[in-house]
């Protein structure tokens, strides 16, 4: 336990996160480790089964839901080995760069901060990726 509240703890350190999840991929496809009170943590298991599933080009139309919080798909590769990224914005006044990792077991969720790229939290989720694969 401790060890998950690390790793969060050092992700959010970087001047560009705002928020963190990490998803399991099978079972109930519940919360492993988040942000205390971040949005990202209400990510839900018919989200994530949403968002790993084979249909990925009605979402592409008309979006996805992250933690109840309606985006646009601006690039996905999650499915595509040797990337497994996918880049959403959210949508509103408020919008923020999402970038979605997928590891083996897990699926990683990175919400930037206001006004920050999404290639940059692409880099930042592609390091993750490589990391929870050792």
């Amino acid at each position: 336990m401790d060890y998950w509240k690390y790793y969060i703890n050092s992700i959010l350190a970087d001047r560009n996160v705002e928020d963190v999840a990490i998803i399991g991929l099978f079972d109930n496809r519940c919360v492993w480790a988040a942000k205390p009170g971040g949005l990202l943590a209400a990510i839900s298991p018919q989200e994530v089964g949403l968002i790993v599933g084979q249909d990925r080009k009605t979402f592409l139309l008309t979006g996805i839901t992250v933690a109840g919080k309606k985006c646009s798909v601006i690039r996905d590769n999650l499915l595509v080995d040797e990337d497994n990224v996918m880049d959403v914005r959210s949508k509103g006044s408020d919008s923020r760069s999402i970038c979605i990792g997928k590891t083996p077991k897990a699926l990683i969720f990175l919400m930037g901060k206001k006004g920050v790229h999404g290639g940059a939290l692409n880099q930042k989720v592609h390091d993750m990726i490589v990391g929870m694969k050792v």
